[in-house]
C-alpha cells in the first residue's frame, strides 16, 4: 500500500494532534477519500474493517480554527457552533438527517450563517486528518473527547460497527436503504491516514434502476460536438431529467430514438423526485 505523505500532513503531525493548528490558511490539503467497494468484485477481509452508515451530507474539515470543505471553501458557520469543537483537528458530515442533503447544501454555504437553519446541522466526526497512529486510535480520541464535554448538542460520533461475515454486512446494507440511508463506509481499523483515495476507506452504495422515455436530445460539446450529448427522458412519475453517463460513442452517433425506453441507474432521487447520479444502462428491447 502507498502511503501519500504531503508537507502539510507532516507539518501538522509534527506539531502534534492537540495543538490549534489554522494550517489550512496557508496551504489546503487534500484529505482521505474512498474507493468504491463492489461485492463480488473486490476480495475484502470484513474483520480488519468497521463499518457505518454512510451519510447524504457535505464533508467538513476542522483544523482547530476554522471549519471549511474538503476543498478547502471556508464555511461561515456561527460561533456558538464552533464553540463546541475541539482545539484539536477533526473531520466528518455536516448533516440534518436522512433525505436532508438540501438542507446542509442551503445552510452551510450561506456566507451569512442563520443561526435557526444551523441548529438543525449535526456534526458527524469519524476521524483526525494526519493524526498519528491507526485508525482505532484516532477514534478512540475523539471518542475520549466527547465524553469529556458536558453540552456540545450539535457533535457526534460516527458509530463503527464490527462485521465479521459478508451476510452480516448485506443485511446491514438492506436494513439502511429500507430506512432511506445512502449506503455504508468501511473503514481499515488499523490504517494510518493518508491524503487520497485508498482500500482503506471504502463506500458501499446501494443502485437502484428505472425506466424512462426518450422526449428529446441535448447536443454535445468538444469531442461530441455532431453528436448527442445526453437523453431527454421522462420516467413514469412524470419526472424529466437529462442522462448523458454511460453512453457510448456508437450510442451518441445513433441514439434511441424519441419515443423509446430506456433503462438507467442512479442511487437515490433528490427532494425534488429527480435521480441523483443516472447512468445510461440499455435501451428497452421491445
Amino acid at each position: 500500500m502507498k502511503i501519500k505523505m504531503t508537507f502539510l500532513s507532516l507539518l501538522i503531525m509534527a506539531q502534534g494532534a492537540d495543538a490549534g493548528f489554522g494550517l489550512y490558511d496557508q496551504l489546503p490539503e487534500q484529505v482521505m477519500l474512498a474507493n468504491t467497494y463492489i461485492p463480488h468484485h473486490n476480495e475484502l477481509e470484513l474483520s480488519h474493517y468497521r463499518v457505518s452508515e454512510k451519510l447524504d451530507g457535505i464533508r467538513g474539515v476542522w483544523d482547530g480554527r476554522h471549519l471549511r470543505t474538503r476543498n478547502g471553501t471556508l464555511l461561515h458557520a456561527p460561533q456558538w457552533f464552533l464553540r463546541q469543537l475541539p482545539s484539536f483537528p477533526v473531520e466528518g458530515e455536516l448533516w440534518a438527517g436522512r433525505g436532508q442533503f438540501h438542507v446542509v447544501q442551503q445552510t452551510i454555504l450561506d456566507q451569512h450563517p442563520s443561526p435557526t437553519s444551523w441548529q438543525q446541522i449535526s456534526f458527524m466526526l469519524f476521524d483526525i486528518p494526519f493524526g498519528i497512529g491507526p485508525y482505532h486510535q484516532r477514534y478512540e480520541k475523539i471518542k475520549s473527547w466527547l465524553l469529556s464535554q458536558p453540552d456540545i448538542p450539535n457533535i457526534h460520533l460516527i458509530q463503527q460497527l464490527a462485521v465479521t461475515s459478508h451476510k452480516a454486512l448485506n443485511q446491514l446494507m438492506q436494513h439502511i436503504t429500507n430506512a432511506k440511508g445512502e449506503g455504508l463506509m468501511l473503514r481499515d481499523w488499523n490504517a494510518v491516514y493518508h491524503a487520497g483515495r485508498s482500500d482503506t476507506l471504502l463506500k458501499m452504495k446501494p443502485y437502484r434502476d428505472d425506466e424512462a422515455q426518450v422526449i428529446g436530445y441535448k447536443n454535445g460539446k468538444g469531442k461530441y460536438q455532431h453528436q448527442v450529448g445526453s437523453l431527454l427522458v421522462r420516467n413514469r412519475s412524470g419526472v424529466e431529467f437529462y442522462i448523458g453517463s454511460g453512453l457510448t460513442d456508437q450510442q451518441r452517433a445513433s441514439p434511441p430514438a424519441i419515443g423509446s425506453w430506456i433503462t438507467y441507474r442512479y442511487d437515490r432521487l433528490t427532494v425534488k423526485g429527480k435521480p441523483r447520479f443516472a447512468r445510461f444502462l440499455r435501451e428497452r428491447l421491445h
